[in-house]
């Protein structure tokens, strides 16, 4: 096999049922991609890496004689392996097989793949120089990061964060000039997400996935690529890594590096994941390290940063945003103190549910707009649970409707029993209660769905003729961590969809909603 062929042709040479199922598409966006010859392609030299990494036994020898075929390819891999981004002792390596050996596979073959892909020159439409700047950082910062947090998976989260982004050049291949003018531009990531989300009904995340399946490159890094933009909420140490690395490329690139780190440095604080000192040590060693990525990818250097006083000053900034937001906070609970004042005057009747004496909807939605607004400012977690008892009008037929309150009014004292002090319960119509949850993830709010299952399973709400009557309930969660809910009512709507997902699926059961 000669390496003039083209990697569509080394690629078709494999049995379809090897071929992982790309990412879903929208069904227009699929077909379009398909038929366009224009994409870009698989260097030969990484499909036949591709190829041999899908055998039973790869060697490294095998690799290296692949690679050798191609000087250029080689050279560039011995730069790499000799740079300091691999280079563990002064010893060099002088063959291809070393620097495969040195590298590991994932690394050999982001390396193979994107030394064939475009590159910054003049003339070019797309700034491509901004697109690989970003690469290498995201590339550089997943690798650090991997390296703590999942040393085993440090070559794939490399080769992740390095290639995340070329679903850009598959849709700027597809649509050339239209594609540049829908988008605001490149350094605005999240904006040209929600663009491309607008004009396509995805963003170039998941179509940089589908061009992954499409050139049979594992499916774990196929999985990594779709998955690159999500929530850093993500408890997948490599997925983690791969999300964090582009949102510390994005910063580096600011226009505002000091601002954007102390937006990303709040974050990261919440979730605990990393802490300022080691923050600072990541961006340190991106500094050494950027110049020679720089100049083994042909690239023009990143701005350097001063990533001590960038640290400090965006530590003072969240301080002074801290500060800022107490006192909002404080405003706004002594706002909440005063409104729960002025509603201890008024008839109890008025706020509970006369049947189960639980908070009834109207209450239930005047405090979840409280606790909506105040999780916003304070971006504190907070989670709906909507619960429906299955099967109530069919008890209600064989029982009886004074049967049927019973079984509501006990349900609603093993509910209030169940909930925390800070927890509300209320009863929001007919069988369906609604749990408001402040301060609560959508994993916490999972353990109490659980509890209340299996309360249900295990203790009788009612007797009739001496037997005892189980109920069981489709419970639906919908969290401010699952979307960007814009309105109290959007998280009640969220339950409730998610909540009908069990109903469809045979009810008894707890579903979490997801956008």
């Amino acid at each position: 096999m000669t390496l003039d062929r083209t990697s569509a042709d080394l690629l078709d040479d494999e049995p379809p049922s090897t071929i992982p199922s790309p990412a879903p598409l929208p069904d227009t966006l699929r077909e379009r991609l398909a038929d366009d010859p224009a994409l870009p392609s698989l260097p030969a030299a990484a499909a036949e890496v591709v190829r041999l990494a899908r055998a039973d036994e790869p060697r490294l020898a095998d690799f290296a004689r692949i690679i050798e075929k191609d000087p250029a390819l080689t050279l560039r891999l011995l730069s790499l392996a000799n740079s300091a981004l691999y280079a563990r002792s002064s010893a060099r390596v002088t063959t291809c097989l070393e620097a495969v050996s040195r590298l590991g596979l994932d690394a050999t073959l982001a390396a193979a793949m994107s030394f064939g892909l475009p590159r910054p020159g003049p003339g070019q439409p797309l700034d491509l120089e901004r697109l690989w700047q970003r690469a290498i950082i995201a590339a550089l910062a997943a690798q650090h990061l991997a390296r703590q947090l999942c040393p085993e998976h440090a070559g794939l989260v490399f080769t992740a964060a390095l290639i995340q982004d070329i679903g850009i050049l598959v849709l700027d291949a597809l649509d050339g000039e239209i594609y540049r003018s829908r988008i605001p531009d490149l350094t605005e990531h999240s904006a040209l997400c929600l663009a491309e989300q607008r004009f396509y009904g995805c963003d170039h995340a998941r179509v940089g996935a589908w061009l992954a399946a499409r050139w049979r490159l594992p499916d774990r890094l196929t999985a990594a690529i779709a998955e690159s933009h999500g929530p850093l909420e993500d408890e997948d140490p490599p997925q983690l890594c791969v999300r964090l690395s582009c949102r510390i490329a994005d910063c580096w690139l600011a226009d505002d590096p000091t601002l954007a780190f102390s937006g990303l440095l709040r974050q990261l604080l919440e979730l605990d994941t990393i802490d300022a000192q080691r923050l600072e040590r990541l961006l340190e060693e991106l500094q050494a390290q950027l110049p020679s990525a720089a100049s083994l990818f042909e690239i023009t250097c990143p701005p350097d940063i001063d990533h001590h006083s960038l640290v400090q000053e965006a530590k003072q900034l969240l301080f002074a945003q801290n500060f800022r937001l107490s006192q909002r906070l404080a405003a706004q609970q002594r706002e909440l103190e005063a409104l729960q004042a002025s509603h201890s005057d008024l008839d109890e009747q008025r706020r509970t549910d006369y049947l189960t004496g639980l908070a009834n909807r109207s209450w239930l939605e005047t405090l979840l707009a409280l606790h909506f607004r105040k999780a916003q400012t304070t971006r504190q977690a907070l989670s709906v649970m909507f619960i429906d008892l299955d099967h109530f009008k069919r008890l209600n037929d064989h029982h009886g409707h004074r049967f049927g309150d019973r079984v509501l009014i006990h349900f609603a004292s093993a509910l209030k029993g169940m909930v925390r002090e800070n927890d509300v319960a209320g009863r929001y119509g007919g069988e369906e209660f609604l749990v408001l949850m402040p301060q609560t993830r959508r994993g916490q709010a999972g353990v109490l769905a659980d509890r209340i299952r299996t309360t249900l399973a295990t203790e009788p709400l009612a007797h009739s003729q001496g037997e005892p009557i189980h109920v069981t309930a489709s419970i639906g969660i919908a969290s401010l961590e699952d979307a960007d809910f814009a309105e109290p009512s959007e998280l009640i709507d969220a339950a409730d969809q998610a909540m009908y997902g069990v109903k469809h699926s045979g009810r008894d059961g707890i579903n979490h909603y997801r956008q």
